[in-house]
């Protein structure tokens, strides 16, 4: 073989492991807490290697449901996944190149590359039937992004601009092969102020099994009041005619909130997380802002776990998620939540759909 090959390959495989051990987490120490299970190598093949196992992920000791079809759903807020031209209105220009985050097309299309890996990494290995992003710019970056993840996920889209005055929006992709939508809706929370937008979805499953689901990014902790994200969820279930089976999203608030005592009088559970203990760092503290509720009659099994992408833990300073940014400071990363995987077992039905559905001419 021709040394200089050899010796590129060599460097490449290199820096290929050094990256994830770096970035994708793989340094914890053993004592870090509310890690479990979920600590295992991240990214040790290629992209869309299958890196996390679904049976030790859920962390149901016997694994999976081998009686259900698993669906597989991703969550995850992508910290301001803006491209570099102005196109959202005034509140896009600090994501620009000569704004104050100097925000270029060299760093856009790294963080491209970043979520890329995660949401592959998050899938583990299957091709993923839903995912549900938040605090992305518009369909473009959307396009950028579907062309940095492995190829055979040929997922559609349910997306629209919201009036969001940041331009951020929430994005749903599903996989046409596993899910059928039936419904869609985009609801607007109450309020006077413009905000980005809930969808809802109907799907059919494959195996004929009906579910709703919202996907959702509720109102930041900046808001000025602790009630907000309760009153912007209760606006949103009410324009529904009956109860989702199941809420996915950035609540920015945990379980035991006001938030979370709504949503329990109101007939739904929350979900625990397998892995870290919460989706967000700060001050070295890991926080549950994102988040899984399902109906309280809802008769499947649901799993989920906070897959821990770029999280890194010392015992001086605690927790830290590697984003794109900490302030101004530029950090390179992919976001600074981590990743959201979500197993639903539905129950096989006796009699199995025998044919794929025609797929219709137009996307969603």
């Amino acid at each position: 073989m021709n040394k200089a090959v050899l010796l590129f390959g060599l460097g490449l495989a290199a820096w290929w492991g050094g990256t994830a051990r770096i970035v994708d987490g793989a340094r914890y120490p053993d004592a870090a807490p509310g890690v479990g299970a979920a600590r295992i190598g991240f990214l040790d093949g290629g992209v869309g290697a299958s890196v996390l196992r679904a049976d030790t992920l859920n962390g149901s000791g016997g694994g999976l449901d081998c009686d259900a079809d698993t669906l597989v759903f991703v969550w995850w807020n992508l910290q301001n996944l803006f491209d570099t031209v102005a196109n959202s209105g005034p509140r896009d220009r600090d994501f620009l190149p000569n704004g104050p985050y100097q925000w270029d097309s060299k760093r856009y299309f790294s963080k491209l590359y970043a979520v890329g890996r995660g949401l592959a990494a998050a899938a583990g290995g299957r091709v993923p039937d839903a995912i549900g992003v938040c605090e992305v710019e518009n369909a473009d970056v959307l396009d950028d992004l579907e062309r940095r993840w492995p190829p055979e996920w040929r997922l559609w889209r349910l997306h629209r601009d919201s009036p969001d005055e940041r331009g951020i929006d929430v994005a749903v992709w599903y996989n046409p092969e596993r899910l059928r939508v039936d419904s869609i809706a985009w609801i607007h929370p109450a309020g006077d102020r413009p905000t980005r937008e809930a969808i809802w979805v109907r799907w059919t499953t494959a195996t004929g099994t009906q579910l709703t689901w919202i996907w959702v990014h509720l109102p930041s902790q900046r808001a000025p009041s602790p009630d907000a994200r309760a009153a912007a969820m209760r606006s949103i279930l009410e324009s529904t005619d009956h109860l989702p089976d199941g809420i996915t999203g950035d609540l920015n608030e945990g379980p035991n909130g006001p938030l979370g005592a709504y949503l329990r009088r109101s007939e739904m559970r929350h979900i625990p997380w397998n892995g870290p203990t919460g989706s967000f760092a700060y001050r070295g503290r890991l926080e549950a802002l994102d988040g899984v509720w399902t109906a309280e009659d809802f008769a499947h099994r649901v799993h989920c776990t906070a897959l821990p992408y770029a999280l890194d833990w010392n015992p001086r300073t605690g927790y830290r998620i590697r984003g794109s940014y900490e302030g101004l400071r530029y950090r390179g990363g992919a976001s600074d939540h981590l990743p959201l995987c979500v197993f639903v077992e539905v129950k096989r039905k006796a009699r199995i759909l025998a044919q794929r559905w025609a797929i219709p001419s137009t996307n969603l």
